[in-house]
């Protein structure tokens, strides 16, 4: 063999091996596989690709690359290097796999320590969600005890008042009673008549129907007195609610407005019946 026909087989050969052809496969042989072995396997592997056999569907490309297995093969020097370099080359496929399974399993690693903090971050911030909860519950629950603390206070101090209240009214009420009475008793021993017909109401007797002119007021003794009550219940209502204390004042000050002009009243009716 000539040793141009050489370096072509080491140059094919070395080819082969970079671009992953095999060809003991493509011949149906092994590395053990001898030199006669071998071109018993290319006539029977190659003949369907054969020109002859193949006829129109003949691939100059294929038959090309199994005569030149078999010669690649058939040559000791080209078959040592193609052996060589596809070893080579399978010994960095290898260490490239090794590389990759380390890096992936470094990557794993990686993920799986992240995915580890990651669940240790979410278990205690949900922890700290749980506390911070029970400590809102805590917190609404002492405010839902103050609340109810401070309601009923409001409502033992609006009884106390109500209670103040009613006995004041009730003292009103009373003393009420015990001027009409020295009312009557002052107007018999100073009149020496008989009871007037009319409502007792204030220190007075005064006949209902009584026209009391009293200036800019000109109303009868009942109106005044209907007058007085009116006033009394508005001030009663207004400390019901929730209303300034100028309100209340000019309230209370209609109250003795009232009472101012039933005294008068009662004093002019007092005047005009001593004349008779």
């Amino acid at each position: 063999m000539s040793d141009d026909n050489n370096k072509d087989l080491l140059r094919f050969a070395a080819e082969y091996a970079d671009q992953n052809v095999e060809l003991y496969e493509l011949l149906g042989v092994d590395a053990l596989t001898s030199k006669e072995d071998i071109h018993r396997a290319w006539r029977k592997r190659s003949l369907k690709h054969h020109p002859d056999k193949a006829g129109d569907d003949f691939d100059a490309s294929r038959w090309e690359l199994f005569e030149r297995a078999r010669d690649v093969l058939s040559d000791p020097s080209a078959r040592a290097a193609y052996d060589q370099a596809s070893k080579a080359k399978l010994l960095r496929r290898q260490e490239r796999e090794a590389m990759d399974k380390e890096r992936k399993k470094f990557a794993d690693d990686l993920e799986a320590r992240e995915g580890a903090a990651v669940r240790l971050r979410q278990e205690k911030e949900q922890r700290d969600r749980e506390v911070l909860q029970k400590e809102r519950e805590r917190l609404a629950g002492e405010q839902r005890m103050r609340t109810e603390e401070q309601r009923r206070q409001a409502e033992a101090a609006q009884e106390m008042e109500d209670l103040a209240e009613a006995r004041r009214r009730l003292k009103e009420k009373r003393d009420e009673k015990a001027r009409k009475r020295q009312a009557k008793e002052s107007m018999k021993a100073s009149m020496g008549v008989g009871k007037p017909a009319g409502p007792d109401n204030g220190a007075v007797n005064v006949p209902g129907d009584y026209i009391a002119n009293l200036g800019d007021v000109n109303k009868k003794y009942w109106e005044l007195v209907c007058d007085k009550l009116r006033a009394v219940q508005a001030v009663r209502n207004l400390q019901k609610q929730q209303v300034t204390a100028e309100e209340l004042q000019e309230a209370e000050e209609g109250v003795q407005e009232a009472r101012r002009r039933i005294h008068e009243a009662e004093a002019k009716y007092q005047r005009e019946a001593a004349a008779f």
